[in-house]
């Protein structure tokens, strides 16, 4: 008996890949840096044929709990208590977003599969055009054009239809008000629109806050910082307190839902260092969120992921502001013992914006990870006899992620070193 369920099925998905993964490579090696417009129709046209080849994966988290979240949303009811257990852990944003997606699925008859991917794909798009922007003249659209192509992050759109691309769009356009043009003229409009961007990136899911120490270093005074962090503060604060009036949440649970908020974390053990110590010492599926073990994994986890992160934003306190970015978000894929694939693009825009020496390669290492966990391990009749040595196969992408940290780049020019300055760290970064 075959292991693949349909090997027809596979080799459509594995020739979309390759024509990603091509693109990207021949991109890197030649420079490519078409027109924003013709770079928008090559990343919507690979995403949407994406769709239509492995659109029919239903990833549970889409397909299950955004689907209620919608629902409780569309019909004034909290999603978080009416979830089951890390079934949903957010503010309301993404939440109402969905509830106008469930309200597409009813009234116009469009699947869910499709309709729940249409924004992630829409949102990588403005992540396309806001990579451009953080990278210097002469790199701005080749950089464009390389992550269009990124099999990761067309894979994460098209197919696991996460949150991850709101999440990006938000956080870069506040590095976007911040980094461009001169740092003395920076306003205090922009540094306020700015915080109350990452407070929204925030709010869609909670990991943007990784890029707050990056965006706190880029402004020049504490004035502004202390203004980026009220504006932030402000935003978050507000939509919490609303959530009586935008999802119904009783006023005497806001307690309890701010616990599940801020005690949320992944199932252990799917990635990297923690999954080698649940293959020498299994666990049930069913027992994995509550066995004492694995809780004892994400205790250590959340201890060496925090300690990591801190390590790496003091190693490149003065590095510009969006390599501090990449570092505070690789740290925590290196060290994290709960993990999710669509994780791996938290660092990929700022990554392709300023690239390191080995940043193709670890592109390519991410992408090969994440398309034989979307592509493949959802084909196979014998996922769970593999999967523990997929997720260990994540140690190779966490050495690939620390070669390709940017080691020499550890001093920021704030007048010469900036988006719309000569940036000559960019040249040559191609294989």
């Amino acid at each position: 008996m075959s292991m693949i369920v349909d090997p027809l099925d596979l080799a459509a998905r594995l020739a979309v890949f390759a024509l990603c993964a091509a693109l990207l490579l021949v991109g890197w090696r030649r420079g490519w840096g078409p027109s924003l417009k013709i770079t928008l129709l090559v990343a919507l046209g690979l995403r949407v044929l994406m769709l239509l080849v492995a659109g029919d994966f239903k990833p549970y988290d889409l397909n299950i709990d955004f689907h209620r979240a919608g629902v409780n949303a569309l019909e004034h009811r909290d999603p978080i208590l009416n979830a089951p257990q890390t079934g949903w852990n957010y503010l309301p944003t993404y939440a109402l977003f969905l509830a106008g997606n469930v309200f597409v699925e009813r009234q116009f008859d469009v699947p869910w599969m499709v309709v729940s991917r249409i924004g992630p794909i829409l949102f990588d798009l403005g992540v396309v055009a806001l990579v451009g922007l953080l990278a210097a003249p002469s790199f701005r659209s080749t950089a464009r054009f390389l992550y269009a192509v990124n099999p990761l992050t067309v894979l994460v759109s098209a197919v696991h239809g996460q949150m991850e691309p709101l999440c990006l769009l938000f956080a870069l356009g506040a590095f976007v008000l911040i980094l461009r043009g001169e740092r003395a003229a920076l306003t205090t409009r922009r540094v306020l629109l700015a915080g109350m961007l990452i407070a929204l990136a925030i709010s869609v899911k909670t990991w943007p806050a990784l890029f707050l120490p990056a965006l706190l270093i880029a402004l020049p005074t504490w004035r502004h910082r202390v203004q980026l962090v009220g504006a932030m503060g402000g935003v978050l604060v507000a939509l919490f307190v609303t959530m009586p009036l935008t999802v119904g949440t009783p006023v005497s649970k806001l307690p309890d839902v701010m616990s599940v908020m801020l005690g949320y974390h992944p199932v252990v053990g799917t990635f990297g260092w923690s999954s080698v110590l649940l293959w020498l010492n299994p666990v049930p599926k069913a027992e994995l969120l509550h066995d004492p073990f694995t809780q004892t994994i994400g205790t250590i986890g959340t201890v060496l992921t925090l300690a990591a992160i801190s390590a790496a934003v003091w190693w490149w306190r003065r590095a510009h502001p969006v390599d501090i970015a990449m570092v505070s978000a690789s740290a925590f894929q290196v060290a994290t013992a709960s993990h999710g694939v669509q994780y791996l693009e938290w660092a990929m825009p700022y990554a392709t914006a300023r690239p390191a020496r080995w940043t193709w390669l670890m592109s390519i290492v991410i992408s090969l990870y994440a398309g034989a966990g979307y592509l493949v391990m959802t084909l196979l009749r014998n996922w769970n006899d593999i999967a523990p040595y997929y997720y260990m196969s994540g140690l190779i992408v966490v050495a690939a992620i620390v070669i390709a940290l940017p080691w020499a780049r550890r001093q920021w020019e704030p007048e010469g070193d900036r988006p719309g300055s000569a940036e000559p760290a960019l040249v040559g970064a191609a294989p």
